[in-house]
């Protein structure tokens, strides 16, 4: 009994070595990632001003951590990061990490950049910088750029980290032809865009739908997805090598009056 005892506390004393072994070789990893991803995201700032132009102080610039997920079967991960709450026309960036470590870091910017989103029925703010690149665009060089074309998977890799990206890490949810009065009925106003005439923006709502129903594409059950933290629905397109990421808005300008 007491030689199976020994056995036995052995074997913690090996399991709980391999397991400090394990943590502390999780957390090099990832510290030795943090200056890719730093460098990626400053890049992109430098590269996007947009990013920040329009913050007043250091605090309202920052893009901090706010959430991750790590896909198992090919070892991707996404991560978030996030302008803080409760300043105007907040922006977010995602950043994409393959299973070589190779970063990729792609804007998320706020709807008044209608340029980036390419919004049907929507025109440009005059008072807005244009970004020169689109939502679609981004998504396909980050795949392209971490998912080389030699890849034999790279078609189910995409679809994966497309997936994801949406509803992993923005949480979106799955819009299906059932849900038509959710989409042209509910308002989400907003205080970053000009103020807009509800009556135009019922509208606007029940066109985004139609438009959507007429490009609907079985893939995954749906192909359409409402970000509704960011006021948003993606319908997603695989054309052959490439993906057309559509974009709709779903918010409104409003503001309060003050008597």
């Amino acid at each position: 009994m007491k030689k199976m005892l020994n056995i036995s506390a052995k074997n913690f004393k090996l399991r709980y070595a391999l397991l400090l072994f394990a943590i502390f070789f999780i957390a090099s990893c990832n510290q030795s990632l943090d200056p890719k991803i730093n460098d990626s995201i400053q890049n992109l700032i430098e590269k996007y001003p947009q990013l920040t132009a329009d913050k007043k102080d250091i605090k309202s610039r920052e893009f901090k951590f706010t959430r991750s997920i790590r896909e198992g079967k090919f070892n991707f991960e996404i991560q978030l990061y996030s302008q803080e709450e409760g300043y105007k026309n907040r922006n977010h960036i995602l950043v994409f990490i393959n299973s070589k470590k190779e970063v990729y870091a792609l804007p998320l910017f706020n709807n008044k950049y209608r340029d980036y989103w390419e919004f049907p029925f929507d025109k440009p703010l005059k008072e807005v910088t244009k970004i020169n690149t689109t939502f679609s665009k981004e998504f396909n060089i980050a795949i392209d750029t971490l998912i080389k074309n030699s890849d034999r998977r790279k078609s189910i890799k995409r679809a994966i980290l497309i997936d994801e990206t949406l509803n992993s890490v923005l949480s979106c949810k799955k819009i299906k032809e059932k849900d038509s009065v959710m989409i042209y009925k509910t308002l989400r106003g907003s205080f970053d865009i000009p103020d807009e005439n509800i009556d135009s923006v019922y509208i606007r709502l029940r066109k985004n739908y139609e438009l959507m129903k007429r490009q609907w594409q079985p893939y995954f059950d749906t192909n359409c997805f409402f970000d509704e933290k960011n006021s948003r629905v993606y319908q997603v397109e695989y054309h052959g090598n490439k993906i057309k990421i559509k974009a709709y808005r779903m918010d409104y300008g409003m503001h309060y009056m003050y008597l």
